[in-house]
């Protein structure tokens, strides 16, 4: 078997150039007060064909999401569309691979993937429409109009998974609660996803996930110093970690041992600062908070291609 790069290699720095060159920036980033709607006509096509590339074969999903952008014009901000679509593609994968390994099949039938926290909700409609066979639940504090304008998009041009279903996006739901404060309580072999958690979300979700044996992909927001008892900034400023992707770096390589993660991978710095995603499996690595030795076990450090 052969394997090359070359292909992943230029797709990426196609991607790349997107984020950097052609979107709207601000402060190293895409600028979070851009709409997709609002962008210009080529920035707008290559952006079309990014969101092609990252759903091949699924030209239905550019038609829904630039639908919703023009029917809602301030509801698709473009950096949530690209970081979105970047980490869904990982954790896609991630779902992908446990379902194919072991009793997949039977995890399959009863799992439930959380989008928790899930803001606009985005994420967890894209991974309802990669798995209809698999029930998603999206939670928040409360459902925004945006989550009910993806769904309706997908209603329009999504395609059924089969001819008896209700619906395309039968198997997904919103739920309002608050997770920390709730009986929030998956079963084992589900799948937690938070994207952009901030401070003690992020170890929340993680240690829920170790608890009840489930998988998980954790992309942490801001974590504030020393929530975890490390600290990184001094107070006279002589020992303290000054640079902040150093510092965030550090943060999430602390939880992902701390909470038995097997990856961490990478989306584009140039959509957003906070672009380190914790990916694991509790079901099949089950461990202790308190004394885990798994803490010390080999971590993969993988890249989005």
């Amino acid at each position: 078997l052969t394997i090359t790069m070359e292909r992943p290699r230029k797709r990426r720095k196609r991607f790349e150039d997107l984020f950097e060159k052609e979107l709207p920036r601000s402060a190293n980033v895409i600028c979070s007060n851009s709409m997709v709607n609002a962008l210009a006509d080529g920035p707008k096509q290559l952006l079309r064909e990014y969101v092609a590339e990252r759903c091949p074969g699924s030209a239905e999903i550019v038609d829904a999401l630039f639908w919703a952008a023009k029917t809602r014009p301030n509801e698709l901000r473009t950096k949530e569309l690209c970081e979105t679509l970047e980490a869904v593609t990982l954790i896609g994968a991630n779902i992908n691979a446990l379902l194919a390994t072991g009793d997949g099949k039977n995890r399959k039938k009863s799992m439930t993937i959380y989008d928790l926290a899930c803001g606009h909700g985005l994420g967890g409609t894209l991974l309802a429409y990669r798995f209809p066979e698999i029930k998603v639940v999206c939670v928040d504090l409360e459902r925004r109009p945006c989550w009910v304008t993806y769904r309706e998009a997908f209603e329009k041009f999504g395609v059924k998974a089969h001819e008896n279903a209700d619906s395309v996006t039968a198997n997904l739901k919103f739920e309002v609660g608050d997770l920390m404060t709730s009986a929030f309580g998956p079963k084992r072999g589900d799948y937690l996803m938070c994207l952009h958690g901030c401070n003690e979300l992020s170890p929340f979700v993680l240690k829920t996930a170790l608890e009840h044996g489930t998988g998980f992909a954790v992309m942490p927001c801001c974590l504030r110093d020393g929530m975890m008892g490390v600290s990184t900034t001094s107070s006279n400023r002589n020992w303290g970690i000054v640079d902040d992707t150093a510092r965030y770096a550090l943060q999430v390589g602390y939880l992902a041992g701390k909470f038995s993660c097997s990856k961490v991978a990478a989306i584009s710095q140039f959509i957003t600062n906070r672009f380190l995603i914790i990916i694991g499996d509790s079901q099949s690595n089950q461990s202790s908070l308190e004394g885990n030795t798994d803490c010390q076990k080999d971590i993969t450090v993988e890249k989005c291609n």
